[in-house]
């Protein structure tokens, strides 16, 4: 799916959170990062009921694959255990980070 200068892939096959960010590398692309409201508000249109991994982890916070801050929108969590974060059309969702889930990637559209 393309919007603005970013294609977005969402994968069929489910893996964890590790090998879904190295799907994402071998496709030339990064798990997705979220840059606003605007952008998850998108892409919520597009999701179902499933729950799809993107580059959200919590290392002493909860941390974008590029650096920077969740600032925008909180994330649930149930427990300590869940330190990747992951999407539905109900909004960011913390999750352990073995559990097999679809992911989405993000490239910039040349």
């Amino acid at each position: 799916m393309g919007s603005g200068d970013h294609c977005y892939y969402f994968s069929m096959e489910k893996k964890d959170w590790n090998s879904s960010l190295e799907f994402c590398l071998a496709k030339d692309s990064h798990l997705l990062v979220l840059t606003g409201n605007q952008e998850m508000n998108l892409l919520k249109g597009f999701l179902n009921n499933n729950f799809y991994w993107i580059g959200l982890r919590n290392n002493y916070g909860w941390r974008w694959e590029d650096g920077s801050a969740l600032n925008f929108s909180r994330i649930l969590s149930n427990s300590l255990v869940q330190k990747c974060g992951a999407i539905s059309k109900d909004g960011l969702q913390a999750s352990s980070c073995e559990v097999p889930l679809q992911c989405v990637c993000k490239k910039v559209r040349h």
